[in-house]
C-alpha cells in the first residue's frame, strides 16, 4: 500500500506535468462566483436593483387619505406621530409629507411668456424620496419648512417654458395671490413625470394660507428596495390606524413594474447560479477527460507498476488522487480570489461582511471542489485499475 504523503506528492508531480491549468482555473471561477454571490447575494441585488427600482418608482409608495370620494366625510389629516411611526418600519428608507390637492396659478415670465403652473406642497425629503436631481439652485432644507418660507422650487419643463433656461429662473420672484416667492430651485428626474412641470412649496407655507385641501392627505413612502415593497404595503394601514382614525385610507404602489422587476431579477440570479454551475460542470468534465487521458498516455506505467506487485486500489487511488489535487487546487484558489473580491465588493457597496458566512461557504467550496474531482475522477480511476497486465505492456 502506498504512503498517503507519497501519493500526494506523486500525483501533484503528475499535475503540474499535464498542466492542466484550464481545469483548474474553470473550477476556481465557479467557486469565486459561488462565495461572492453567498455572502454579498442580497447587497448586491439591492445596489444593482436600485437603479432599476429607482427609474420606476416602484419603491415609493403613496399613502392617502380617500375622504374626499366620500360626501359627507371630514377631510382627515396624517398627524405628526402617525408619519413618525411610519419611519420607524424596518424597510423604510423615507418618508415626505405633501398636501396632495394643488393650487394652480398664472405665471408671467420672460417677454409675454404665460404659463399656467400647478403647485403642490412637499417636505425637505421629497426630492430624496424621488431621487430628484438639481439642475440649478438647491433643494428645499428643513429651515424652508419649519419657518414656512415664502420660496419655491420649479419643475425643469416648468422653468424652461417661463425663461428659456433653468439657471436663469434662481432668483425670481414669483407672485401667487398676494405674497412674493422666490425660485431657490429647479429640479428634474426620471420619476418626476407630469411634476416637471408644475411647481413645488413647502407643505407648511400651503398649509397657512389653506391652498389646495391645506391639509397633509398624502405620503410619500420609499422602501429601501423592493423586497421591502409588498411587507410594507402590508404594514403600513395597520400601523396609521393604531395611531388615527383612517377609514378611507388607500396604499398605491405600481404593482405591474414591481411584478416585472421581481421577474427580471429571478431570471437575472437564475442565470447567475447556471453559470456557477456551468463553469463547475465543465472542470468537472475537464477533470473527466483529463484523467481519461493520463490513463490511456500511461497505459504502459501502469501495467509495469502491476507486474510489480501494485494492487488495483494502488492505481486507482494514484489516479483518483490526481483528480482530486485538482479540483481541491481550483477550489483553493477560487476561495482565495473569492475572499479578497468579497472584502472588494463589501467596501464599494458601504456593507458589512457575515464572516461566518464566509467561513461556512468556503468549507463547504472545498467539500465541493473535492467532490467534483472524485465524481470527474473515480470512473477513469477504475478502468486503469482493471486494465489486464500484458495487455498494458504490449500497449503501444
Amino acid at each position: 500500500m502506498i504512503a498517503m504523503s507519497d501519493l500526494f506528492r506523486v500525483s501533484l508531480r503528475q499535475v503540474v506535468r499535464q498542466r492542466g491549468f484550464g481545469v483548474i482555473i474553470s473550477i476556481a471561477l465557479g467557486i469565486t462566483a459561488f462565495i461572492v454571490l453567498s455572502v454579498l447575494g442580497r447587497e448586491i441585488r439591492y445596489k444593482v436593483g436600485q437603479d432599476m427600482v429607482l427609474m420606476g418608482g416602484v419603491n415609493v409608495i403613496q399613502v392617502l387619505m380617500d375622504d374626499s370620494q366620500y360626501p359627507g366625510q371630514p377631510r382627515r389629516e396624517f398627524f405628526p406621530a402617525t408619519v413618525e411611526a411610519l419611519r420607524r418600519l424596518p424597510g423604510v428608507a423615507l418618508v415626505s409629507r405633501n398636501v396632495r390637492a394643488g393650487k394652480v396659478f398664472a405665471l408671467r415670465g420672460e417677454g409675454e411668456r404665460s404659463l399656467y403652473v400647478d403647485f403642490i406642497g412637499v417636505d425637505q425629503y421629497f426630492s430624496e424620496v424621488y431621487s430628484l436631481t438639481l439642475a440649478a439652485g438647491r433643494f428645499f432644507d428643513s429651515a424652508d419648512i419649519e419657518g414656512r418660507r415664502r420660496v419655491c422650487m420649479l419643475g425643469r419643463e416648468a422653468a424652461k417654458n417661463l425663461y428659456s433656461e433653468p439657471e436663469q429662473a434662481i432668483g425670481k420672484l414669483l407672485f401667487l395671490e398676494k405674497d412674493v416667492f422666490e425660485v431657490v430651485g429647479v429640479v428634474s428626474g426620471v420619476m418626476l413625470g407630469s411634476w416637471s412641470l408644475g411647481g413645488f412649496l413647502p407643505y407648511t407655507t400651503m398649509v397657512d394660507r389653506n391652498w389646495g385641501d391645506g391639509k397633509v392627505t398624502r405620503l410619500f413612502v420609499r422602501a429601501i428596495g423592493w423586497e421591502d415593497v409588498s411587507p410594507l404595503v402590508r404594514l403600513i394601514p395597520t400601523v396609521v390606524r393604531e395611531h388615527q382614525a383612517a377609514p378611507y385610507l388607500v396604499v398605491r404602489t405600481q404593482e405591474e413594474q414591481l411584478a416585472r422587476i421581481k421577474g427580471t431579477f429571478l431570471w437575472v440570479e437564475a442565470l447567475l447560479w447556471l453559470g456557477i454551475a456551468a463553469s463547475l460542470m465543465l472542470g468537472g468534465f475537464g477533470i473527466w477527460y483529463g484523467t481519461f487521458a493520463a490513463v490511456r498516455a500511461r497505459t504502459r506505467e501502469v501495467g509495469l507498476k502491476k507486474a510489480m506487485g501494485g494492487s488495483d486500489t494502488d492505481i486507482m487511488a494514484q489516479f483518483l488522487a490526481e483528480a482530486l489535487c485538482k479540483s481541491v487546487a481550483g477550489g483553493i484558489l477560487g476561495i482565495v480570489i473569492g475572499v479578497v473580491l468579497v472584502e472588494a465588493g463589501a467596501w464599494a457597496l458601504g456593507t458589512g461582511i457575515s464572516y461566518p458566512l464566509l467561513i461556512a461557504s468556503s468549507l463547504g467550496s472545498i467539500a465541493f471542489s473535492a467532490a467534483i474531482g472524485v465524481a470527474g475522477g473515480l470512473y477513469p480511476a477504475i478502468q486503469a485499475s482493471r486494465m489486464d497486465v500484458v495487455s498494458a505492456l504490449r500497449f503501444e
